[in-house]
C-alpha cells in the first residue's frame, strides 16, 4: 500500500433529509484528523475510526458512512456542498462547521493548549506555523499580533513535525506547537517558552441540524459512552489527546472566531 493511493475522501452522499434514512439506512460522518494525521492510510484509517462511527449511527439504527478528509480546504468544500450528517473536527474546523447549520453534540475532554516558543538570544523575524486555518496557525496569529512588538513573517508549513525543522534549522526562530511537540523541543535547551496560546475546546462532534434534538442528545450520548478500547482505536486517526468525550453544547469558540477574522480567512 502507498501514501496518496487513495483519494482524499470516500465518495461523499448527497444531502438527504432525515425522512429518506428510513430506505437509506445510513449516517454519514466526516473526520479531519488534523495535519498531524492527514496522511494516514485509508485502510488504518477506516479500521481506527469505525468502532467510533459504529456507535454513534448505532445510536440512530443506522449504518456508518466515512468520510475522511486530508485537508482543511476538502472538509470546507464538503461544507459548502452541505452533504454530511456529521463532522468530528479540530476547534478552528468545528467553527465553520458551526457556521453551516450544525451543532456541537459532544466534544474530547481535553482541551487544546500549545505554546509559542522561540529561539534563545535571537531577535524573532519569521514565525512558523501550522496549515493556514488550522488552530495553531489561528491561534498562533492572533497571539504574535498581540505580543510581538514588530510584524515578523509567517511561514506556514504542513505539520508540527515541518514546524520543528525549520526551527531547528532556524528557519524560523518562533513557532507555534501543541503542548507535547513544545514540550519536545524545549527539553532541548535552545529554546524558550515565548508565550502560551489560549486553552480551547479541542475536537467537537457536530450534528447537522437537519437532525432532531432528541438525535443529536443519542448521538452525544454515544460517544460520551464510548468503550475504552473503541476511544484508543479513535486515537490513533487524531492528532491531538482523546480520553474520553463529553457533553458540552454551549463550548466557547469566540476568541477562536475572532482569531480566524484577524487572519482575513
Amino acid at each position: 500500500m502507498q501514501r496518496r493511493q487513495f483519494l482524499a475522501g470516500l465518495t461523499l452522499l448527497p444531502a438527504l433529509p432525515l425522512m429518506a434514512y428510513a430506505n437509506d439506512s445510513g449516517l454519514s460522518i466526516g473526520i479531519y484528523p488534523g495535519t498531524g494525521k492527514a496522511d494516514i492510510f485509508m485502510d488504518e484509517f477506516r479500521d481506527a475510526a469505525m468502532p467510533f462511527a459504529q456507535a454513534l449511527s448505532a445510536s440512530l439504527g443506522l449504518k456508518p458512512r466515512l468520510t475522511l478528509f486530508r485537508t482543511i480546504k476538502t472538509a470546507l468544500r464538503s461544507l459548502d456542498r452541505g452533504r454530511l450528517d456529521m463532522y468530528f473536527v479540530p476547534p478552528s474546523l468545528a467553527v465553520s462547521v458551526l457556521d453551516k447549520d450544525y451543532s456541537p453534540v459532544a466534544r474530547v475532554k481535553d482541551q487544546a493548549t500549545g505554546i509559542m516558543i522561540r529561539r534563545k538570544g535571537v531577535n524573532v523575524t519569521t514565525v512558523a506555523m501550522t496549515e493556514k486555518e488550522s488552530w495553531l496557525d489561528v491561534m498562533g496569529r492572533y497571539t504574535v499580533k498581540r505580543n510581538s512588538s514588530g510584524s515578523p513573517k509567517i511561514v506556514n508549513f504542513k505539520t508540527q513535525e515541518d514546524v520543528t525543522i525549520a526551527l531547528e534549522r532556524n528557519h524560523a526562530q518562533a513557532g507555534s506547537l501543541r503542548s507535547k511537540a513544545a514540550d519536545a523541543l524545549l527539553a532541548k535547551g535552545e529554546f524558550e517558552v515565548w508565550v502560551p496560546l489560549p486553552n480551547t475546546p479541542d475536537f467537537t462532534l457536530m450534528a447537522s441540524n437537519r437532525l432532531t434534538v432528541v438525535e443529536q442528545n443519542k448521538l452525544g450520548a454515544a460517544a460520551v459512552a464510548l468503550r475504552p478500547d473503541a476511544i484508543l482505536q479513535l486515537q490513533k486517526t487524531i492528532h491531538s489527546k482523546v480520553t474520553g468525550f463529553v457533553i458540552d453544547k454551549e463550548a466557547d469558540y469566540k476568541i477562536i472566531k475572532i482569531a480566524i477574522k484577524e487572519a482575513g480567512y
